[in-house]
């Protein structure tokens, strides 16, 4: 029969477990931990990290599309030979 515990709790930075795991003391357990994600950004502060970067790129390119069509024109393709 399996037991468990479920609790969410601080882990001091002595690493010692609080009371509600005395019960296990001693016991062979299976531990999983869960730690709860950072608080996610706003979109707001996504936008002005990626701003940052705003015309740093020296791409020579005016026109990404004809760029591209000139690249692949430039493959060896055997099957059209």
């Amino acid at each position: 029969m399996l037991q468990a515990i479920e609790d969410e709790i601080v882990i001091s930075p002595d690493g010692k477990l609080p009371e509600v795991f005395r019960p296990m003391f001693g016991h062979k357990a299976r531990v999983i931990v869960l730690l709860t994600e950072p608080e996610t950004t706003t979109e707001q502060d996504q936008s002005e990290r990626l701003m940052a970067f705003a015309g740093t790129l020296d791409w020579p390119v005016s026109d990404p599309l004809e760029w591209q069509r000139q690249q692949r024109s430039e493959w060896d393709r055997e099957w059209e030979r």
